[in-house]
């Protein structure tokens, strides 16, 4: 395992580095979640499937920023990525 650093050592760019990484990845699983498991309104709708390459895109978009935060943690941080995380 590399150097881990102290929450308390980062400078405010890195914070907002941070930051910034896990608000895509917040992002991007609320954009999936949006796509896969919308639950349906009784007597107003039923909610339709989403296309194959909006699901491809969305669940990509999810891995990029999963990734970046992996590598945002292991440059700030020292972190390594979670075992089998892939």
């Amino acid at each position: 395992m590399g150097t881990e650093r102290g929450v308390g050592d980062l400078a405010a760019e890195e914070r907002q580095r941070l930051r910034h990484a896990h608000g895509r990845l917040r992002a991007a699983s609320k954009e999936l979640e949006a796509l896969i498991a919308t639950e349906p309104i009784r007597g107003r709708w039923e909610p339709e499937p989403a296309p194959a390459e909006i699901l491809d895109a969305a669940r990509a978009a999810l891995r990029r920023a999963y990734a970046e935060v992996e590598r945002s943690q292991h440059e700030i941080l020292g972190w390594e990525p979670a075992a089998g995380g892939r």
